[in-house]
């Protein structure tokens, strides 16, 4: 099957990895287009989602994206759980569904599952869209986890999902969310996606308890708040080939290796690879800065507040990148939006910009 893509057709699975080149590499279709990301580890079912569990009072759990039955298995070893599930695989082993349509109710079940992830600029990036666009197309979302969720709402008063951890910056209403329980373990064997666990519950006008592991660090007006958007302004510029601050919006393996704000003329990045759509290296120019002393003093102030926000809401203010450092710590990306809050902040709690 080919889909038409770039002025060009390319094979089912044929992920484009370089536009310019025209370069690809084939991915596991059947992995991706169903998210069969299987949850082999018991991480997920810390403390704090067995407590929102039991307090459910519900003694059966259905996973309507079952797979190999990880969730299930582990919630009946560990909670006496009777467990049943669905699965759109006539192999899995489970009565045959598409969850992504509709999912049968079940009084006195809780729902308890790992969706699929699948945003849909990838789907259209990996060459899958031949399986899965009807969905976005019906749905009007933009991953196949909130067509997942939507679902599971609409079916069960009481649920429990693993999702992406970038849903805890999403737009995705969380009305009915009680707990976002952020994991920097891994409960799976063949991704490092960042993951969080989201418990819900039929009462809404939530404002859920955001968690890392076992830890309360924030409630999600917390996190909002403290990510309060600032209007664009000429004073900052972003993407900037000759911008006076570099910027490193991504924390790297390395304990200090941190997101950070440094002097545009020692930041080790080349300014020939700066794009309008670059995300992780950046130059910004901030044309007030007019001398060494001031750009130093502006990178300390932007450094001081991050650091600030980083250590009121334990990272959670930030989205997760790609796996943990090596001490086991997830690493973090600052997007744009609160990078601009960041420095315009900088600039002033800097007042007037000093002389050289």
């Amino acid at each position: 099957m080919n889909v038409y893509v770039d002025g060009g057709h390319r094979p089912l699975g044929q992920m484009l990895t370089n536009t310019r080149l025209k370069r690809t590499t084939q991915i596991d279709v059947i992995k991706t287009g169903l998210g069969a990301y299987h949850t082999t580890g018991s991480c997920w079912l810390n403390s704090i989602v067995s407590e929102f569990i039991v307090s459910t009072n519900l003694r059966a759990a259905l996973d309507p994206f079952a797979g190999k039955g990880d969730m299930l298995n582990l919630v009946g070893s560990e909670l006496s759980m009777q467990k049943s599930g669905y699965d759109i695989d006539e192999g899995a082993g489970w009565g045959v569904n598409d969850s992504l349509v509709s999912i049968p109710r079940s009084s006195g079940s809780i729902c308890i599952t790992n969706p699929p992830f699948l945003a849909k600029y990838s789907a259209r990036r990996k060459s899958i869209w031949p399986m899965v666009g009807g969905y976005y197309e019906r749905y009007g979302r933009n991953d196949l986890y909130e067509i997942a969720l939507d679902r599971c709402l609409d079916s069960f008063g009481h649920v429990v999902a693993i999702l992406p951890e970038t849903f805890l910056h999403s737009a995705y209403s969380k009305d009915r969310c009680e707990r976002i329980v952020v994991l920097e373990e891994n409960p799976f064997n063949d991704t490092t996606f960042p993951v969080c666990v989201t418990c819900w519950s039929p009462a809404t006008g939530q404002d859920p308890d955001i968690y890392v592991g076992e830890d309360k660090v924030a409630q999600y007006s917390d996190i909002v708040r403290l990510r309060r958007s600032v209007g664009r302004s000429g004073r900052v510029v972003f993407n900037h080939p000759k911008g006076n601050i570099g910027l490193r919006a991504v924390d790297g393996t390395k304990e200090g290796d941190r997101v950070g704000f440094f002097p545009g003329n020692v930041f080790d990045y080349p300014r020939s690879r700066i794009k309008t759509s670059s995300r992780l290296m950046t130059y910004i120019m901030v044309g007030e800065l007019n001398n060494e002393k001031a750009i130093q003093e502006f990178c300390d102030a932007s450094n001081e507040i991050l650091e600030k926000y980083r250590d009121e809401t334990s990272d959670t203010i930030l989205s997760g990148f790609k796996g943990n450092n090596r001490l086991g710590k997830r690493r973090r990306r600052l997007d744009y939006g609160l990078a601009r809050k960041v420095v315009t902040e900088a600039l002033e709690a800097m007042g007037s910009i000093p002389a050289s």
